[in-house]
């Protein structure tokens, strides 16, 4: 049996947690602790794993439809790419980028890449975010800095990095107010998130490395 995907005698198509949370959007410690706190309903397989109706997933993607606030996060991460992909076409010079994009861990530093993204679009859209945000941040900061020593880059050439990433986030969560409803106020708790995460990561970088030296 596919494990992303279940029929019950109902009929009913059954998602795992990581399937689930892909389509909503959110983390997976996010939609757990959805069920756990029963905001978002589930069941558990004889084997202990948590399976969400594709019916209630739909439903409540509806209910977010058409909401400003509820889009918020999303128009800023499709801003941000945009961004991303204009900035790195037009660094391509630079030491730090050439080492990333060419050298034999691209694919590590892609899927980082994508996993940091992925994070701070949940933290910005969690209402009351918790410590667990910031444990991963620091984790994929500590994997850049392991990556970042392999592929031969100072801790000034990766701070440059994590630099020159937080300004393009930044600038994306300074021109929401421009192109949506939304209040100004809004655009400031992306931007505050947006520091915490990349705080946490360009501490843990600086931390690996220091470590390292030892």
């Amino acid at each position: 049996m596919n494990d992303d995907l279940e029929t019950g005698p109902k009929k009913t198509e059954w998602l795992s947690l990581g399937k689930a949370a892909a389509l909503l959007g959110v983390h997976t410690m996010t939609l757990r602790r959805w069920s756990d706190s029963g905001r978002f309903p589930s069941y558990r397989t004889p084997g202990g794993h948590r399976r969400f109706s594709r019916k209630d997933i739909d439903s409540y993607l509806a209910r977010q439809q058409g909401s400003p606030e509820n889009q918020l996060p999303a128009t800023w991460a499709d801003a941000a790419l945009v961004q991303t992909r204009q900035e790195v076409a037009h660094h391509q010079g630079n030491r730090w980028l050439q080492k990333v994009v060419e050298g034999d861990l691209r694919n590590e530093y892609r899927e980082l890449g994508h996993q940091l993204m992925g994070l701070l679009l949940q933290y910005v859209a969690t209402e009351e975010p918790n410590g667990s945000f910031i444990d991963e941040a620091e984790r994929i900061g500590r994997l850049y800095g392991a990556y970042g020593r392999r592929v031969g880059l100072s801790l000034t050439s990766i701070l440059e990095a994590t630099l020159f990433f937080r300004d393009i986030l930044v600038e994306s969560s300074l021109k929401i107010p421009s192109t949506t409803y939304v209040e100004s106020d809004a655009s400031l708790r992306i931007l505050r998130r947006v520091n915490q995460i990349v705080n946490a990561v360009q501490l843990a970088v600086t931390d690996y490395y220091e470590r390292a030296r030892r």
